[in-house]
């Protein structure tokens, strides 16, 4: 009996079958005027953790999904228009970018 938040709509990149890896997906993606993002980096990351010992490859299956998402725009006044605009953008930049 809940509601989901709607926070980010994030998409993992199948990184086998492009070319290039994210950061090339991402510029792609901004060069359309898609203004997507990257959230949540793995925690061990931050500085409060590397003090604590953490390091970077001490999640590897953590910073392997990290590797590969994207989040896309969403907002509350986003148009159908603005919709289709994101998903025609992911669809050009993907097939570009599939091997």
């Amino acid at each position: 009996d809940c509601e989901p938040a709607w926070h980010l709509y994030v998409i993992r990149l199948n990184l086998e079958k492009l070319k290039v890896g994210r950061a090339e997906v991402f510029k792609a993606l901004r060069a359309e005027n898609i203004g997507v993002n990257v959230h949540y980096i793995p925690v061990h990351w931050h500085p409060y953790y590397q003090q604590l010992g953490y390091r970077k490859g001490d999640m590897p299956i953590a910073e392997a999904a990290y590797e590969r998402l994207i989040s896309l725009p969403m907002w509350a006044g986003m148009t159908e228009a603005d919709v289709d605009d994101v998903i025609a953008a992911v669809r050009k930049v993907i097939a570009h970018y599939r091997q």
